[in-house]
């Protein structure tokens, strides 16, 4: 793996925009597709779906598809397509922040002793720590987040992601089709849980809504 010292990158290309602009309209069309019935085949949902969930920047749990598709779906084939998904998000990840996150404005996170600490750990186990990041709940983006920082092996790290999330998905997939759990169940648990995790968000956001209807509705009325 090549070490913290390795050459930064020097601006954003066109290419790196245009993987952003991917990113975004992928994982979009993966959510909205997941959420309505909109006649699109089940394979390339659950391709889309885990594309979207499982990307860097993701707000949606990719266990929600896993555990419904589980209930009906062949176990083996819902498994592989939701990895294809993760791989692919792996790949757009990989291209993208790892330009980001090597610019010379951005790259100065890397003399700080919270990185260094971190960069020392992750260099002993790189590939082991994908690993168990990939398959247990613990949160994966601090692992991508120094894959991407010290441009980690780009093969190794698609493999990491292929042999961890397989199995990781097979297990959710089973536990749907074992507890056959309601949709609406899944759907509002998640629903909770996104609340609970985003609520100081979500009330800052709610809170700058508010009062930019109000505000505008006092200009109008003034004038």
């Amino acid at each position: 793996m090549e070490s913290e010292k390795s050459i930064q990158f020097e601006s954003v290309t066109r290419e790196t925009y245009l993987f952003g602009v991917f990113l975004f309209i992928i994982s979009a069309a993966g959510i909205i597709f997941m959420m309505y019935d909109l006649g699109v085949h089940p394979y390339i949902v659950a391709v889309l779906y885990s594309f979207s969930t499982t990307c860097a920047i993701s707000f949606f749990p990719h266990e929600t598809l896993l555990l419904i598709y589980g209930k009906t779906m062949n176990l083996w084939l819902l498994a592989g397509l939701a990895t294809v998904g993760s791989v692919l998000a792996g790949y757009i990840d990989y291209k993208f922040f790892i330009i980001i996150l090597n610019l010379p404005y951005s790259a100065k996170y890397k003399s700080t002793k919270t990185f260094k600490k971190a960069f020392y750990w992750f260099n002993r186990f790189p590939f082991l720590s994908i690993i168990i990041a990939g398959f247990t709940p613990i949160p994966f983006f601090p692992v991508k987040f120094m894959v991407f920082s010290t441009k980690y092996s780009f093969s190794k790290y698609l493999l990491g992601i292929a042999v961890s999330r397989f199995p990781r998905y097979y297990l959710i997939a089973l536990s749907g089709f074992i507890l056959q759990i309601p949709d609406w169940l899944i759907f509002g648990s998640f629903a909770v849980m996104l609340t609970l995790i985003y609520h100081r968000k979500i009330f800052q956001l709610g809170k700058w809504i508010y009062g930019y209807v109000i505000n505008g509705f006092s200009l109008s009325k003034s004038n």
